[in-house]
């Protein structure tokens, strides 16, 4: 058992290093498969050196990495690309991870049509009269993780066919990136974390709360639930500890359980799995304190979810987690890796002096806020370039897909909706 342990901490230890990732980076990218001047091949090394750099530890050697990118592209350059064998879950005619933010008004004022995640809008290469589209509509692209180099953000800004593309970021560091990617990029700098919607999380009296420590991650890898494990060792075995995911990355509950049996915690475990939206809006709002170990992720939109729930967080100090942005001394913790069972045990008896719902609302984070941020930039760009701007951004929310929040929106845009299907044959949203 000792042993099992060791080997899931040292697995854990050489993925996060940043020696050997960025050993791994230079090993990659000496080992870039070579092409035959095909569209597929060249693609195929672009991906390759993708990977290579989201391992890079350093910004010359990503810099380096991105430059051989760009060569690719260049390559490419208007040639046709075979997206639907170079994209994950492909779907001709369906985004069902999109929403328009604002219709088409007329030639000098475009609509505005939101997508996330890269292999959705990936899809959009699918559409036959792409360019009347790109005409009439004005991208809004919510990338999934940090760094965002994939074919999604490298290739596709190229051959798609508008000078400009609105990209929000996962992490702070995206918004050099994402300039450096391609000239077209727009950065809003908002996360998919930052589109959480108040009014769905009524806050419990502290006195109410019933779970001690709640976690809202998936069952994958790299959401490290581990650490947890190793921690709830140094805790009272009283403690009320949930866990809310599914299960993901070939990693199920059965699998979870039996790691957490190494550390002898599995029978303090309470898991939730595949559970409804309600029930995970009712078990964040009922716990003290949430946490998120990851090391390296996207925006972490669970993070913001706890805080409007009014649920302090705790998220690794080093850890490259966008929504780290969001924890402070009034919405959470930064956490240490070491000694972490006491740090909880000092978090969860203080949890009660944290404010992190009043904070965020207060400084606007929630889906209000960064559609004011988002419709004002892209306003002045608009006008900017000579264009009208009439009507105003729809206001969304993510749950966990963008979803209109108010109903009058939802019938304002139904002509749009209908109109993209039938011009385009593309169904967007669920």
């Amino acid at each position: 058992m000792p042993l099992l342990r060791l080997s899931t901490e040292i697995r854990d230890r050489l993925r996060y290093s940043p020696s050997v990732r960025h050993a791994m980076a230079r090993w990659l990218l000496k080992r870039v498969p070579s092409d035959s001047g095909d569209t597929d091949s060249i693609s195929r090394s672009i991906i390759h050196l993708c990977r290579a750099t989201r391992q890079a530890q350093t910004e010359p050697l990503m810099v380096r990495i991105e430059q051989e990118i760009e060569k690719r592209v260049r390559l490419i350059g208007d040639r046709k690309v075979n997206w639907s064998q170079l994209t994950g879950d492909w779907k001709a005619g369906q985004m069902e991870k999109a929403a328009v933010l604002k219709p088409y008004v007329g030639p000098r004022e475009r609509g505005v049509v939101l997508v996330s995640f890269e292999y959705q809008w990936a899809r959009m290469m699918g559409i036959t009269n792409l360019k009347e589209f790109a005409q009439r509509y004005l991208l809004v692209q919510a990338p999934t993780w940090s760094p965002p180099h994939n074919l999604a953000n490298t290739l596709f800004p190229a051959q798609y066919p508008d000078q400009r593309i609105v990209t929000l970021i996962s992490n702070a560091q995206d918004v050099k990136i994402f300039s450096r990617l391609s000239s077209k990029y727009q950065v809003v700098p908002l996360y998919a974390s930052s589109w959480v919607n108040p009014a769905l999380y009524q806050a419990v009296d502290f006195e109410s709360k019933d779970i001690d420590i709640v976690m809202v991650a998936n069952f994958s890898q790299y959401k490290r639930h581990f650490a947890l494990f190793r921690a709830l060792r140094d805790l009272p075995p009283n403690l009320r500890v949930v866990l809310v995911g599914q299960a993901s990355g070939g990693r199920t509950r059965a699998m979870l359980l039996r790691e957490a049996a190494l550390y002898g915690v599995a029978e303090r475990l309470e898991i939730r799995e595949s559970v409804p939206d309600e029930v995970v809006v009712d078990t964040l709002a009922r716990s003290k304190i949430s946490l998120i170990l990851s090391m390296q992720e996207g925006s972490c939109v669970a993070v913001v979810e706890a805080i409007f729930a009014n649920t302090p967080v705790g998220v690794l100090e080093d850890a490259v987690v966008g929504s780290k942005a969001f924890v402070n001394e009034h919405t959470g913790r930064l956490l240490r890796h070491r000694d972490l069972g006491s740090q909880l045990a000092d978090f969860l008896a203080n949890a009660h002096r944290y404010s992190p719902r009043k904070w965020a609302l207060d400084h606007g984070w929630d889906c209000h806020g960064s559609t004011a941020i988002l419709n004002q930039a892209l306003k002045e760009r608009a006008l900017a370039e000579r264009e009208e701007w009439t009507q105003d951004l729809a206001v969304h929310h993510w749950r966990p897909d963008p979803i209109l929040v108010d109903p009058r929106d939802q019938e304002r845009m139904a002509f749009s909706y209908q109109d993209i299907r039938e011009r385009y044959r593309m169904n967007l949203g669920k």
